[in-house]
């Protein structure tokens, strides 16, 4: 039996019911946990106050007393399991600063699933079984996927664009709802776009045309069946994997003045991630006297092993310091660092004070860096949009 309350109510719940529908299997049971936050979506309602909720993907009856239309999306939190399942509806306002907080939580919790993020995709496209499971539709995104790779993922062949950086931003789609909101005012840009696509649009697409074509597939092709839905859950943690890296960076700036980015790199033995970290100085009084950059990175080197590289530069003025974790890294950087100074120096750089320092534990000292940060030290987030 499951009820909804509104999130201002705290006492009995108001509803208890049922089964499915009619002349059917009764409700089928879903895993919920105690305090879980979920997506809920209104399929149908009626007079007697019943409404039939998709959560999970699958469809649930329940009984409320809060008006509620078809096609309503709802967020619900689980606060009671037994005897009776009840959800409570959050308000809009709360669910989005549930959502941010779940996205900072997965960052802080999982910082290697952008990496598995990558290794699933890349799985996916190696897939025996994937092109007998497509329409021509599907097959030319999985396609299109494979060429956005390329721009991702650090390798031999893009390893020399100085522009990486840039196109590794917008290739994974971190600023994609930005670049709508600007085509809402002048559509010619989406046309002008260079590539067209970004990894996070493929992957809606993807998404959306896998589901479509489960609905459609014979239904005693269960084999068939299970494997789409698990590729549609890889591409679905994937989403929310990107979605992630784009809340965090929009907190981060705002509260920091910080933008972070993980750089997949491609060895022989596997993808390693690459950590950038951007901070800038706000200027004060608007007194354009020239921002303080600061960049940290944290390194995974086949050969070197770990490193982390602090440098900051204000108008022609460079400091960089390289730590490294043993004493032959640290002799052989050594030895190649007049000839970055020199090279720097070419570059337009007056002033350059570059050394290299021993770090016993690089892990230790990136764990301080973040902490300075509001984003990394705050167990909650408050947001006013």
């Amino acid at each position: 039996m499951t009820s909804l309350i509104p999130s201002t109510q705290s006492s009995q719940p108001i509803i208890s019911v049922l089964n499915a529908v009619k002349a059917t299997t009764p409700t089928p049971l879903i895993s919920l946990m105690l305090g879980e936050n979920l997506d809920a979506r209104v399929l149908a309602h009626d007079r007697d106050h019943r409404v039939l909720l998709q959560i999970k993907n699958t469809p649930l009856i329940a009984d409320t007393q809060i008006p509620l239309q078809t096609g309503d999306k709802l967020t619900v939190r689980v606060d009671q399991l037994h005897p009776n399942i009840v959800l409570r509806i959050i308000s809009r306002e709360d669910a989005d600063i549930i959502k941010a907080n779940e996205f900072i939580k997965l960052f802080r919790s999982n910082p290697g699933a952008f990496k598995d993020m990558i290794v699933s995709v890349k799985d996916i496209l190696g897939g025996e079984n994937l092109k007998e499971l497509l329409n021509d539709t599907a097959d030319k995104g999985v396609q299109r996927l494979n060429k956005m790779l390329d721009h991702i993922i650090i390798s031999k062949t893009n390893a020399t664009n100085p522009l990486f950086v840039k196109d590794y931003i917008t290739a994974l789609g971190l600023t994609l709802e930005r670049r709508l909101m600007k085509a809402l005012s002048n559509p010619v840009s989406l046309k002008e776009e260079e590539h067209g696509h970004t990894l996070k649009e493929i992957l809606l697409k993807l998404s959306s045309e896998l589901q479509t074509i489960q609905g459609t597939r014979d239904s005693a092709k269960l084999d068939l069946s299970k494997k789409m839905g698990q590729y549609s859950n890889i591409i679905d943690q994937a989403l929310k994997v990107i979605e992630s890296l784009q809340v965090v960076n929009v907190l981060a700036q705002e509260q920091d003045n910080l933008f972070l980015f993980q750089i997949p790199l491609q060895y022989p033995d596997g993808v390693r991630m690459q950590d950038i970290f951007i901070e800038t100085d706000r200027e004060k009084n608007g007194q354009n006297t020239g921002k303080l950059y600061r960049v940290v990175l944290f390194l995974d080197m086949d050969a070197l092993g770990e490193l982390s590289v602090d440098a900051g530069v204000k108008g022609r003025s460079l400091r960089c310091t390289i730590k490294c974790r043993n004493q032959d890294v640290l002799d052989f950087m050594s030895v190649l660092l007049p000839e970055l100074q020199e090279k720097l120096s070419g570059a337009g750089y007056d002033a350059c004070n570059l050394q290299c320092a021993l770090e016993g534990d690089i892990q230790s000292w990136k764990h301080e860096f973040l902490v300075e940060h509001k984003l990394f030290s705050q167990n909650i987030i408050n947001m006013c949009v």
